[in-house]
């Protein structure tokens, strides 16, 4: 059974499950049918056998060539040759991965795959599960734009018996976001939907997350799924497991463990966690498994961009916050003016405190708990000095008049920046309604405000926020996906961004700052797009 890995089985080794791609190569092994007898086979395995001897040949072909049909959709919309290619392949692979960089037209490509289907197939049915704010700005903004006569259920309400009748009303074409479809699945379940596309399928990278398994286990009764992210293993190569488990669930180990235990090793000495690091001589064979259901395109290599920069702006820490930077880093607690001290138990807790005290502030997790749970009335933020808010508007001064997007991980930064700038600017922040994010967004690419303050994880996604060609960097974590979708939100072809766009990291010297962002965002970055170029096609 080798030559078929990976496989399932059954605990005593006797019953044996693979994928439906091997089946030319089973019929030879077990039958000894093969192209010069296959007439002689069964019809259902005739049939089987030619479909998927033609789903490789014209994938293949499709790889190494492009595409062969016309990319004129409708009047509104030609699709560039990327996206054709996308298009063309969603014809021949029922269950495919879409790895396509920002800006490079996902949800163009995809909604011109579910219109090609209707065409035929009027009776059938499609789901879109995509982040909350990707709803209207993203997948219902394209459908107005390029397929106005596709009616599109938007499935996102306030309440649950809202939320129910969307799902049921009629209709072929349905979207909602990926917390509701956790919570909602079993009525989705009722529609038979013929195929779906997930947006931002690296939320899909935990094995160990709800939506992961939710998703995994609706895919198995589709006809056709797909998968859309420009990220998708930030990571690493580890968190493709539950994507392709999706597309093929028995082309992939039949658990996680199994999988990571073929190709990889853990780095890590906590027992609590792992750190994996691909076997060198397990990558070429984890690149082909990839390679077999996916693609990827670098907009680098489809669009005219106008290019960009990354400066450090590097700072030294007042003395005052240095020393509790010190005391906090050496004696795992921060003083404050009113005796009060907040400790830190371990080391996540300590580099999350460590990141806190070189903004300035810091929060006490105790009070925050106490308050939540116990009804208390504490202060959870104090915040030790502005300086680096000082800093921030001497950089802000210095770009003039120019829209500027303020990227900063922490409520408390995004609370005060937006205080300092006053009616100069817009927020977003998770704690803000769907309406709320949006109107400051729409604010913001109307020129209403100057500046947007944002939290990346709030509107780093899949928005083009093109009106301005700057971005500031307040503060950083440790999420390579978060400051690459962040960073992308201002970067387009020249169409529609015709700007050299420029990105400012701020970092206090002597701190871990400069450590996250040397060492870890850009050695992440390094990782990820190893695997990704790999399944870049020859025809782009």
């Amino acid at each position: 059974m080798e030559q078929f890995y990976p496989y399932h089985f059954n605990r005593s080794h006797t019953i044996y499950t693979v994928s439906r791609i091997h089946m030319p190569e089973l019929l030879k092994e077990f039958r000894g049918i093969d192209e010069n007898n296959i007439d002689n086979a069964a019809s259902a395995a005739q049939q089987a056998y030619h479909e998927e001897m033609s789903r490789r040949r014209l994938t293949a072909d499709l790889l190494q060539n492009g595409p062969k049909e016309s990319a004129v959709i409708n009047e509104y919309i030609t699709l560039k040759q990327h996206q054709q290619l996308a298009r063309e392949l969603a014809k021949v692979n029922d269950k495919y991965a879409f790895f396509y960089d920002t800006r490079t037209g996902k949800t163009a490509l995809s909604l011109s795959i579910i219109n090609d289907d209707l065409a035929e197939h009027p009776e059938h049915k499609w789901l879109i599960i995509c982040p909350l704010y990707l709803i209207n700005r993203a997948w219902l903004k394209d459908r107005d734009d390029f397929f106005k006569n596709m009616y599109i259920v938007n499935c996102y309400a306030k309440t649950k018996q809202a939320r129910i009748d969307k799902i049921f009303s009629i209709g072929n074409v349905y979207i909602t976001n990926t917390e509701s479809f956790i919570t909602y699945r079993e009525y989705f379940e009722k529609l038979h939907f013929h195929g779906c596309f997930v947006d931002e399928s690296s939320d899909l990278k935990s094995n160990k997350s709800k939506v992961s398994e939710e998703v995994v286990n609706f895919a198995l009764n589709l006809q056709r799924f797909y998968l859309l992210s420009g990220t998708p293993a930030p990571n690493g190569e580890h968190e493709y497991y539950m994507q392709l488990r999706c597309i093929d669930y028995y082309g992939i180990q039949q658990s996680y463990s199994q999988f990571t235990n073929r190709y990889f090793y853990d780095t890590s000495r906590n027992h609590h966690y792992q750190k994996w690091v691909l076997l060198p001589h397990k990558k070429d064979e984890l690149d082909k498994l990839i390679a077999r259901y996916a693609i990827y395109v670098d907009k680098e290599d489809v669009l005219d961009t106008p290019g960009r920069s990354f400066e450090e702006v590097s700072f030294s820490l007042p003395d005052d916050i240095h020393q509790q930077y010190n005391l906090l880093k050496n004696e795992l607690y921060v003083q404050l003016q009113n005796e009060r001290k907040i400790t830190v138990a371990n080391v996540a807790a300590k580099i999350n405190k460590l990141n806190q005290v070189s903004s300035g502030f810091i929060i006490d997790t105790k009070a925050v708990k106490e308050n939540k749970f116990f009804g208390e009335d504490k202060q959870e933020v104090y915040l030790l000095s502005y300086y680096r808010f000082e800093k921030l508007k001497e950089l802000l001064d210095s770009f003039g008049n120019e829209q500027v997007i303020i990227w900063a991980y922490y409520r408390k930064e995004i609370e005060t920046i937006a205080e300092m700038l006053g009616n100069k600017c817009a927020y977003v922040y998770g704690g803000l309604t769907p309406e709320k994010k949006d109107n400051a967004i729409v604010s913001y690419m109307n020129k209403q405000v100057q500046y947007l303050v944002a939290h990346p994880d709030s509107c780093g996604k899949g928005l083009t926020m093109v009106v301005g060609h700057i971005a500031v960097y307040f503060s950083l974590n440790y999420s390579f996906e978060s400051f690459k979708q962040s960073y992308d939100r201002i970067y387009a072809d020249k169409a529609i961004q015709p700007h050299f766009c420029k990105y400012y990291i701020m970092l206090a010297r002597g701190t871990i700052e400069p450590l996250i962002y040397k060492n870890v965002l850009l050695g992440k970055q390094d990782v990820c797009m190893v695997t990704l170029n790999h399944l870049k096609s020859a025809a782009i």
